[in-house]
């Protein structure tokens, strides 16, 4: 049994028969068939392949869910960091795990204490 995926919700969402995703793909009905009840292992050129077909996202035909993309901020910090040397880069994660150290500490101490008299 191969890897769950939604081949089939993909293609009928446009409409399409077996054989038009398979000509789209430049395979054949049966190969589709095949992939859509996990029959045939989804390997990542048939990601990419079908996906060119039905102009989705690769992890479309594998996942309901996408990865949320990175905020703004986050894009610019990568960039930032991307920028440094290997020395700074680690001086920065030396850093940030100093701080992921004091946090679950801080949480600890904030917390009452609940006694009953």
């Amino acid at each position: 049994m191969g890897l769950k995926n939604r081949i089939k919700i993909m293609r009928e969402a446009r409409g399409w028969s077996l054989e038009m995703l398979a000509l789209q793909s430049n395979t054949t009905n049966q190969q589709i068939s095949a992939l859509e009840m996990g029959k045939r292992r989804l390997t990542v050129d048939w990601l990419i392949r079908l996906s060119d077909a039905l102009d989705c996202h690769p992890w479309e035909l594998v996942d309901h869910v996408l990865p949320k993309p990175p905020e703004s901020h986050e894009v610019v910090l990568l960039e930032r960091f991307r920028g440094l040397s290997e020395d700074q880069q680690r001086a920065v994660l030396e850093l940030l795990g100093t701080f992921s150290k004091q946090l679950p500490s801080r949480r600890l101490h904030s917390r009452r204490k609940i006694t009953r008299a």
